[in-house]
């Protein structure tokens, strides 16, 4: 598997859950105010009842014997009309029993870029408390937006960031494989969401059965 997927995959649980607790603390320094103080704790409950769920949602995830091969992972990529299709890549990794795999592919328009990601472990449950934490976890601000959407039935995430205006939405499917869509330079949310509710999700998760 390529080094740098596992890593930002691996550190995701506690970059989100840094932020979340660094904003409920920058909360914390201008709550003069009982309407403030009580939005300080509603927050910072929220983060607590994320990492709550996400650690209990990483146990009841499905283990299996091994990954999904990344090539046949491949084969539910999309095309995406309008934009130049790169060739999909697919890696695997294999250690100490746990297995992952993963493919993607990138598209361009002009500026504008998306990476649609597929990716299946037989069972890792840092990298699923992750995912189950943006599932769970709600914030919004100026600059970002963060709560948990459902597609096709499936748990899912979307992460905004509005003024660079790029983000992911990421879903679960058959409680196993995560479906990450990447969108920069004009793509908007709305065309991330399309993107994924036009994908065959009910054929993946079957894929994890």
């Amino acid at each position: 598997m390529k080094r740098t997927s596992l890593i930002r995959l691996s550190l995701l649980f506690v970059s989100v859950a840094t932020l979340a607790f660094a904003g409920c603390s920058k909360k914390s320094d201008t709550a003069n105010t009982p309407a403030d103080q009580q939005a300080t704790n509603n927050s910072t409950n929220n983060v607590g009842n994320a990492i709550s769920q996400a650690m209990g949602g990483a146990a009841a995830h499905k283990s299996a014997a091994h990954a999904i091969p990344s090539s046949t992972l491949a084969g539910f990529l999309p095309n995406l009309s309008g934009f130049t299709a790169q060739e999909p890549e697919t890696s695997s990794m294999t250690m100490s029993g746990v297995e992952w795999s993963t493919a993607d592919r990138e598209f361009n328009n002009g500026d504008k870029h998306v990476k649609v990601t597929l990716a299946d472990y037989n069972y890792l449950q840092g990298l699923t408390a992750a995912y189950s934490m943006m599932e769970n976890f709600s914030m919004e601000n100026a600059e970002e937006l963060q709560h948990g959407e459902k597609f096709g039935g499936y748990p899912g995430w979307v992460d905004w960031k509005k003024k660079a205006n790029e983000g992911q939405v990421g879903v679960v499917l058959g409680d196993r494989i995560y479906l990450m869509v990447e969108g920069s330079g004009g793509v908007t949310l709305d065309d991330l969401r399309a993107i994924v509710n036009g994908m065959n999700l009910d054929g993946i998760a079957k894929a994890a059965s």
